[in-house]
C-alpha cells in the first residue's frame, strides 16, 4: 500500500478511484481531480488487480499531489467490489467516485459538496455528463439529461428547488427510476459516506449496472437524491468501456452486461420493499431487458433463434399487454418454423 497522507485531519471528501489495467488513462485523469475548484479531499487509488504499471503510475503521479493519496492492490474482483473497498477506507464525511478513463470538470466537487451541506436531508447529488468519443473527440451527447435537445422523463417528476439543486420529492420517482432511469451514474455524484456504510454495492454478479440497482434501494428505503442541471463530468466513449456503451463490443460481451442487469433487478424484490406500482414497472422493466435487449437486440439479430425465443417468452411472461411484443414474437416463431431468413450460426443445427 502507498500511502502519501500526513496524518492531518481529514478530508471532506474521499474521492475512490477503482482502476484495472489503465495506466494510461492515470495521468489525465489525476489532472482533472487536481483541477477540481474544491481541494479539501483525498483519493484511494483500489487497483482491482492490474498486470501493468499502474502502481508506478500513481507513485509518480502522488508525488505531485499535495493532498493524500493512498494505493491499494487487491486481486481481481470487479469494478463495485473496488469501490467497497474504497469506502471501507475512506475518512471524509462525503463519497465521490471517479472512473480512470473520464474527466470532471472543475466545478463538480465544489457544487455537489456546496448542495450537500446546505441540504442534510440529501443523501446523493449529481450532474448531468457529456459523451464524447475519445478517439475522434466528437461530441456525442452536449448532455446527458436531454435526448436530441428534449429534457429525460426524470426531468418531468416533481422537485423542491433549493438554489441550483433539484430535490426528487415526486411519489413515483422509483417507478421512474426502474423504467427509465435517473441518470445519476456514480461517477458524476458525491455520496454521504453514511448512506455507503449502510448501503453496500452488490458484486455477485459483477453487474456493470449495480449503480441503477443501489439507487432504486436506497430510494426504496427512503434516502433523498437531488440532481444539477448542469454538466460535470466528461465521459469517453471507447472499446475499452466496461458497460454496454462501449464502442466495437461483442455480442457475448453484450450479453453478458445485461443478463448480470437482469438479474440484478431480478434480485431486487428481496433486496426492496416495492410498492404494487413499483412491482409493475420491475416486471415491465425486466420484460424490456428480456424480449428487446437481449432476445432481439443480441440473440435474434445475430441468428441465435432459439435462444431469441426462450427470452421473447420470457418477456411476454413478465408483461404480456404489449401488443408489439406479441407480433413480434408469433412472426419470430413462424420464420424460426420455416426457416425464412434464417442465417446459422457457429454450433446451430
Amino acid at each position: 500500500m502507498l500511502d502519501s497522507s500526513n496524518g492531518t485531519t481529514a478530508p471532506l471528501v474521499s474521492i475512490v478511484l477503482p482502476t484495472y489495467n489503465r495506466a494510461r488513462f492515470l495521468p489525465q485523469a489525476l489532472e482533472s481531480i487536481r483541477e477540481q475548484s474544491f481541494t479539501d479531499w483525498e483519493l484511494i487509488v483500489v487497483d482491482d488487480g492490474s498486470t501493468d504499471d499502474t502502481r508506478e503510475w500513481i507513485a509518480a503521479l502522488s508525488a505531485k499531489t499535495p493532498q493524500p493519496v493512498r494505493y491499494v492492490y487487491q486481486e481481481n474482483q470487479g469494478a463495485y467490489a473496488a469501490r467497497n473497498t474504497g469506502v471501507e477506507l475512506a475518512a471524509g464525511r462525503y463519497v465521490a467516485f471517479f472512473d480512470s478513463d473520464d474527466l470532471w470538470l472543475p466545478h463538480h466537487l465544489e457544487h455537489c459538496v456546496a448542495a450537500l451541506e446546505a441540504n442534510p436531508e440529501v443523501d446523493w447529488v449529481y450532474g448531468a455528463g457529456r459523451m464524447v468519443d475519445l478517439a475522434t473527440r466528437k461530441v456525442l451527447a452536449p448532455n446527458t439529461f436531454y435526448v436530441n435537445g428534449e429534457p429525460r422523463g426524470f426531468l418531468k417528476l416533481r422537485t423542491r428547488a433549493a438554489g441550483s439543486l433539484r430535490i426528487l420529492e415526486d411519489p413515483t420517482t422509483v417507478e421512474c427510476m426502474i423504467l427509465d432511469g435517473l441518470c445519476a451514474g456514480l461517477q458524476k455524484s458525491v455520496l454521504r459516506r453514511g448512506l455507503l456504510v449502510q448501503y453496500r454495492f452488490a458484486t455477485g454478479h459483477r453487474n456493470e449496472a449495480e449503480d441503477q440497482l443501489f439507487a432504486i434501494r436506497i430510494l426504496t428505503g427512503g434516502r433523498r437524491m437531488a440532481y444539477i442541471d448542469n454538466v460535470h463530468l466528461v465521459y469517453h466513449v471507447h472499446a475499452e468501456n466496461s458497460s454496454g456503451s462501449a464502442l466495437d463490443t461483442s455480442v457475448d460481451k453484450h450479453l453478458r452486461v445485461y443478463q448480470a442487469l437482469a438479474r440484478g433487478y431480478e434480485e431486487l424484490r428481496g433486496q426492496a420493499r416495492l410498492t404494487p406500482a413499483q412491482s409493475r414497472a420491475l416486471n415491465r422493466r425486466l420484460s424490456q431487458e428480456y424480449f428487446w435487449h437481449l432476445g432481439y437486440a443480441l440473440l435474434w439479430r445475430n441468428g441465435r433463434r432459439q435462444e431469441a425465443l426462450r427470452m421473447f417468452r420470457r418477456g411476454l411472461w413478465l408483461w404480456p399487454w404489449n401488443l408489439g411484443y406479441w407480433k413480434t414474437y408469433l412472426v419470430a416463431l413462424a420464420k424460426s418454423l420455416t426457416g425464412i431468413g434464417h442465417r446459422p450460426v457457429a454450433g446451430e443445427r
